[in-house]
């Protein structure tokens, strides 16, 4: 019994064995099927993403890696008509720093860490700002920020070629100190292409300025900036998370395409006429502004148009006067960018004014092609005249009756109101509307006025058409007159005005050369000769004899009106006069605003004279030959060659020549070299005239190469050894040549060649001679140099307060 229990047991037991055994070999084959279905999903994942995703995985993988690295294109340049550079690109530097540049210690607490970083910064900034010639505190406060700061923008290479060895230095001695201290470590360079403009304030308002990206943002520079920008190239290649390029792999750079240049129809010397006219007669007059257009007469070409005050193009947001720059720290953010946006804002395109009786000249010319007025038409004056409840009185003291040609030179307002009756809203808003007004001219810049016109001829009341008939009532932009004016005078064609002659490739190739555009005829030549009549009378016996300019017919009308505001009119006036000559063939259109004139107002007085001044210095310019017997009484010079020469010898040529320089607002260098000038060398102006210098003041890495022909050997030798150059000076007579010649550049250390011919002993012996006989006289003439030279310096001081 015992025996079978016990078999039982093990039977049992060898059962439940087999039991586990099925069920863990079960376990086993559904582990092994489970791994077989894994392993089989992960060989089609890999194939997928070999066969499948490969391509895109490929590509997300090589963007992850590639690097493009932008390559900005070359601006294109800004020349006048004469391709005179104004607007050039030149090497800047901007200087950043690394707030980050200390670490946090262990154990060291955040405020005691603080503590260390303002002490650093606090060092830093009280080196840097001597360098760069900032204040400490304005560099300190820049160091607020997080990260990577920019201290300074557009820096001279100069300065930061002398802040980064001062940097170095300081970094050096204090590792042989072996000291701790991080002074300097922070600091890091940029160097990067800019705008620079050769004579600052010239035309700031027509050629306008670019800001920190080099992005246009005023005058030409805004309008044509795709033009002039190019296009960028670009760097590819492929690189690692630290910037490292990785080894085997291929580069490729597309070049950029420079942008074109622009061609001006500016002349700089006849701009230069007008600024200079325009900063005499707003000292002269005590004016808040003067404004002034030149435009060739048939072409309507604008040859020159300033606005004074107006603001230094490589400065574009220092104060443009001595109120501004007198109260600039008390100034608030938000008051000093609207000062911003009121310098920027050219009066001659973007503002509109009432013409007062220079639109008189519209009326007439209206009236006499309709054939309501002629020149020798009959009108009377009694001085005022009642339309509805509103009487109107006349600017003209002389009473009774006159003629058409009359009321135009004497601006007798009755007259015109009645010429004004005989035309009737209909035609009289027609050729208003004809010759332009209320509408914009297309010059190329932004931002044109329209004028205020009406719309509709049946909502001009009788008041308004009354007082529009003498330049009342109706608001108008100067470039809008002058350009009406300029079609009254060629035959009755209006032009479109315009800034821009030719667009220039990189290789001088044009790609778009500008013509003149003839928008319509307003009036006949047979109104236009009559018109040119009347306005001569204007200039012989009317209000605009201050405009007469001798050896040429010239042509005008003056007009005086007050300033006109949203809420009424001031007790200020803008008194203008508009120009035309020579008469017998049209050359030249002058216009001159001059606002709020604290002297005389009637623009017969104030403006008329300025007229005077730009149309004589611009015709002698232009070489346009005089037409009447006159005796000359202006002193015309001519203008020295003053280009390669040091700026001493440069001041002195020009103070020689009866005339004054102006080297802008930046100081000078004793070894600075004139680079450009203008007018040019050669042009004939009024004596005592101003002359602009742009000037290399080298203290960059590389020289400018001065004009050495006037210099004895030892005066060569002294500069070249200032220039930290080196020379090779041959013969010991004359100067015959040098290598480079002036104005050319060369590396610092380069080698300059001079060479002069060779003398005899007999020769030498003679000159000898000749300078001891001539000793007290050459002594005496040093000292009138000396003189002379002290006195340019005096004038360049004093140009610069001017400017």
């Amino acid at each position: 019994m015992k025996n079978f229990n016990d078999r039982a047991r093990k039977n049992k037991n060898r059962n439940r064995f087999k039991d586990k055994l099925k069920k863990s070999n079960r376990s086993i084959f559904l582990f092994f099927i489970v791994l077989a279905f894994l392993f089989a999903a992960l060989i089609f994942r890999l194939f997928y993403i070999q066969i499948v995703e490969s391509e895109e995985l490929t590509i997300s993988a090589l963007n992850q890696l590639t690097r493009t690295e932008v390559i900005n294109s070359k601006r294109g340049t800004i020349y006048d008509r004469n391709k005179k550079e104004l607007a050039v690109n030149v090497t800047r530097s901007n200087i950043y720093y690394n707030t980050e540049v200390l670490t946090q210690k262990k154990k060291e607490s955040n405020s005691d860490f603080k503590k260390r970083k303002d002490k650093l910064f606090n060092e830093d900034a009280k080196l840097i700002a001597p360098v760069l010639g900032l204040k400490t505190k304005d560099i300190r406060k820049k160091m607020d920020g997080e990260k990577v700061v920019r201290l300074a923008a557009n820096v001279d290479r100069a300065k930061a070629k002398n802040l980064k060895d001062f940097r170095t230095k300081v970094i050096e001695e204090n590792k042989k100190a072996k000291g701790n201290n991080s002074n300097l470590v922070g600091l890091s360079f940029d160097d990067v292409t800019r705008r620079f403009y050769p004579f600052n304030n010239l035309a700031s308002y027509i050629i306008g300025f670019t800001n920190d990206e080099n992005v246009g943002q005023y005058g030409i520079e805004a309008s044509y900036d795709e033009e002039l920008t190019g296009i960028p190239g670009k760097n590819v290649s492929l690189k690692d998370n630290a910037f490292n390029k990785i080894p085997l792999t291929d580069e490729e750079t597309y070049a950029p395409t420079e942008g074109y240049s622009v061609e001006l129809s500016i002349d700089a010397n006849i701009q230069q006429f007008a600024e200079n006219a325009a900063i005499k007669a707003k000292e002269e007059n005590e004016a808040a502004f003067v404004s002034i257009i030149v435009q060739d007469t048939m072409t309507g070409e604008i040859l020159a148009m300033t606005t004074k005050d107006d603001y230094n193009l490589n400065k574009p947001k220092d104060p443009v006067n001595e109120e501004q720059e007198k109260n600039w720290e008390k100034y608030t953010n938000k008051e000093k960018q609207d000062i911003w946006y009121a310098n920027w804002r050219d009066f001659n395109i973007n503002d509109q004014y009432e013409p007062g009786s220079t639109f008189k000249l519209i009326t007439a010319a209206a009236a006499i092609e309709q054939n309501k007025a002629q020149p020798s038409s009959q009108f009377v004056c009694n001085g005022s005249m009642r339309i509805g409840d509103k009487t109107l009185t006349c600017t003209s003291t002389q009473r009774g009756g006159k003629t058409l040609k009359d009321a135009i030179a004497q601006s007798c307002n009755m007259t015109m109101v009645q010429v004004g009756q005989r035309l009737g809203t209909e035609d009289f808003l027609k050729y208003i509307r004809a010759f332009g007004f209320g509408q914009k001219t297309g010059i190329e810049l932004y931002g044109e006025s329209l004028g205020i016109v009406p719309n509709d001829p049946n909502t001009i009341p009788p008041i308004t058409l009354a007082t529009m008939s003498y330049g009342h009532s109706i608001a108008v932009t100067p470039l809008q007159l002058v350009n009406a004016v300029s079609a009254i005078s060629n035959g009755g064609y209006l032009n479109k005005p315009t800034l821009v002659k030719e667009i220039i490739d990189a290789n001088g190739n044009i790609v778009e050369k500008k013509k003149t555009e003839m928008r319509r005829r307003v009036i006949s030549e047979d109104t236009s000769d009559k018109m040119k009549t009347m306005m001569r009378e204007v200039v012989v016996s009317g209000t605009g004899k201050k405009a007469q300019v001798p050896g040429y017919v010239v042509g005008g009308k003056s007009g005086t009106a007050n300033i006109a505001t949203p809420t009424g009119y001031l007790d200020a006036f803008n008194s203008s006069f508009v120009g035309v000559a020579p008469l017998n063939d049209p050359k030249l259109t002058v216009l001159v605003v001059i606002n709020s004139s604290k002297k005389a107002i009637l623009g017969g007085a104030v403006a008329a004279p300025v007229v005077s001044e730009v149309l004589s210095q611009s015709l002698n310019y232009l070489g346009i030959p005089k037409t009447e017997e006159v005796e000359e009484k202006d002193d015309y010079v001519t203008v020295p060659n003053v280009y390669g020469k040091l700026i001493d010898d440069a001041g002195r040529a020009i103070i020689d020549s009866g005339l004054r320089f102006n080297t802008g607002p930046n100081d000078v260098s004793d070894l600075g070299v004139v680079l450009n000038q203008n007018p040019d060398a050669g042009s004939s102006v009024l004596k005592d005239s101003i002359i602009d210098l742009a000037v290399n003041n080298n203290d960059g890495d590389s020289v400018v190469i001065p004009d050495f022909s006037k210099k004895s050997k030892k005066e060569v030798q002294s500069i070249l050894n200032s220039l930290n150059l080196e020379y090779n000076i041959k013969g010991d007579g004359n100067y015959v040549s040098q290598n480079p010649r002036p104005g050319e550049k060369i590396d610092i250390g380069g080698t300059v060649t001079i060479i002069y011919d060779e003398r005899s002993d007999e020769s030498e012996s003679e000159d000898n001679n000749s300078n001891n006989l001539n000793k007290n006289k050459s002594n005496e003439n040093n000292k009138n140099s000396d003189k002379s030279l002290e006195n340019s310096k005096d004038t360049k001081n004093k140009n610069q307060e001017n400017r």
